[in-house]
């Protein structure tokens, strides 16, 4: 799958990513919710049997909640998903024929310097799919940015193309065999004894 980007498009303008991309993204926000987790377990002395417990918490404390709104306009969907504290080059958006995906993280922050920090507790993330309701166009899907909401413009696929297929069954008396032409090509075979 290949996504068109444009360098020159306004400072609103997310490039799409490729599936690829994307996972490689979500792989760095497991980890970082897997060691997490792995923190929990270590300050409960190593004591085993909170596996499920700590991955859940662990994911509440570092996953924010994503606000989404999909909707339908003519030819069109049309995703928008708030994001704050993020910015555009923190988004990772992939879209696939029938399913939008959206992952964002947030480098930490030293908010009285503005430096980054080495802290999981500032941490952000944030992970989205979405199944579509009909497929869309991936060359004309187009992404933006503003002031942390994020919308997703993506055209509906055309629809496919119906082809009649034609079907002629005869039979033959003589030895009560039947031929089944569809377009063109034959099968021959017995006709069921009654």
């Amino acid at each position: 799958m290949t996504h068109h980007s444009s360098h020159a498009a306004s400072s609103t303008d997310l490039n799409l990513v490729s599936v690829h991309e994307l996972f490689e993204h979500t792989q760095d926000v497991f980890n970082l919710i897997s060691r997490r987790a792995f923190e929990m377990y270590e300050s409960r002395g190593h004591a085993q049997g909170n596996d499920q417990e700590d991955w859940f918490l662990a994911e509440s404390e570092l996953l924010k909640p994503v606000k989404f709104h999909l909707s339908e306009s003519g030819e069109q969907l049309i995703a928008r998903a708030e994001v704050p504290g993020l910015n555009r080059e923190e988004i990772k958006v992939s879209i696939e024929p029938q399913r939008l995906s959206i992952s964002g993280k947030a480098e930490p922050r030293d908010h009285q310097s503005g430096k980054h920090a080495h802290s999981l507790r500032h941490e952000q993330l944030m992970f989205c799919v979405i199944d579509l309701p009909c497929e869309v166009d991936l060359s004309k899907a187009k992404a933006t940015f503003n002031d942390g909401m994020l919308e997703v413009v993506m055209p509906k696929a055309a629809p496919a193309k119906s082809i009649r297929v034609e079907r002629n069954l005869m039979l033959s008396a003589e030895d009560n065999t039947f031929v089944h032409k569809t377009g063109g090509i034959e099968a021959a075979g017995r006709q069921p004894v009654k």
